[in-house]
């Protein structure tokens, strides 16, 4: 099932969390914060926590694992929460499905054991609500699935106004856009400076933020989004490239997901080119690949302004970059990267 934040947050106080959650999303902000709502309903005494909350990470979730924690009933507590993050479900197999859907009924009803499975858009591209990914949808039908999507301006606006009101604290009316205009949209560099804010209106004795705090205080911040990699190599921008994935390594997000995101990239362009020669056109593949429909349209315009052997050159590199990155002892790998993104910037140019 897939559930809105708001219909999340209606469950979460409730009181009925139980069963299998999907939580993926560009919003890294607000994956971690209902995880953490998550955890607060579910976990008691924390002599317990050895045994009720059992944390994993990976790009390769290992099935078995989870169906023996999910099996083990709670220790001595009415509940069980058992956690996996950074896997990469981006190209799962009918086995892939068919282990993850023998996990989930472990915590069915009365198990007292709850599931939560956190995903980076690089490890699951979830679309829109409007036009959610094949992925998704397939994974909506074993999970409580939730897509925590970039939040408007609107709605970050007004995050911004509740968050400084939580700390105590008023705001000049347009505080809320110029610090947007200013840090962006990330909401973990955002609540950063909600903090650095207020720290620095009490310190001046004062419990109103002004406009002129915010030109101040908060440094003007330069956004990479999940897909900014990607979408820097489609347009041929080595200098984009080059700064999303110095931002990628900054929130140290594991190379091999980067790399893999990379040959997803060359190996789809590859493909839809191959169909495009054979007169498909974008809607008609992407219902052939079960893709999202704008992303098709997007990856269409770029393989069509490219030739077949460049995209089979490019595929080459990633697929030489991959067996470098398995085989070489102690290789560091983001450098196989950055070598990677300029040997691509330049193929086909000649």
């Amino acid at each position: 099932m897939i559930l809105t934040q708001a219909e999340l947050t209606k469950r979460l106080k409730s009181g009925d969390v139980a069963g299998a959650y999907l939580f993926c999303g560009e919003e890294a902000y607000l994956r971690r914060a209902f995880t953490v709502l998550l955890r607060q309903k579910l976990l008691g005494d924390p002599a317990f926590e050895t045994f009720n909350h059992l944390l994993h990470e990976g790009a390769a979730p290992d099935y078995g694992t989870l169906l023996s924690d999910v099996q083990t009933p709670p220790f001595f507590e009415p509940n069980k929460l058992v956690e996996w993050h950074g896997a990469d479900l981006s190209s799962l197999k009918e086995s892939d499905y068919e282990a993850l859907g023998e996990i989930v009924r472990a915590t069915g009803a009365g198990s007292g054991v709850t599931l939560l499975i956190s995903v980076t858009p690089e490890g699951l591209d979830a679309g829109t609500a409007k036009r959610p990914s094949a992925a998704f949808k397939r994974l909506s039908e074993l999970f409580l699935a939730v897509n925590f999507e970039k939040s408007t301006d609107a709605q970050l606006a007004g995050w911004l106004t509740r968050h400084f009101t939580h700390e105590g604290v008023t705001t000049e009316p347009g505080v809320p856009r110029l610090l947007l205009e200013r840090a962006g949209r990330s909401m973990d560099v955002l609540a950063n400076e909600v903090d650095k804010l207020v720290a620095y209106a009490r310190a001046h004795a004062r419990d109103t933020v002004t406009e002129d705090d915010v030109r101040y205080v908060s440094v003007t911040t330069t956004e990479a989004d999940a897909f900014g990699l990607t979408n820097a190599l489609l347009d041929r921008d080595p200098a984009a490239a080059f700064r999303n994935l110095a931002d990628m390594r900054a929130r140290r997000v594991e190379p091999t997901l980067i790399l893999g995101q990379i040959s997803r990239l060359f190996a789809d362009l590859t493909t839809i080119a191959l169909l495009l020669a054979e007169g498909l056109n974008p809607a008609a593949i992407a219902g052939v690949l079960s893709m999202n429909a704008y992303r098709t349209e997007l990856y269409a315009r770029a393989a069509a302004k490219r030739k077949l052997p460049e995209l089979r050159y490019a595929l080459a590199l990633c697929t030489e970059t991959d067996r470098k990155a398995k085989t070489a002892f102690g290789v560091d790998v983001y450098g196989l990267l950055e070598r990677l993104i300029a040997e691509l910037a330049t193929a086909g140019q000649s």
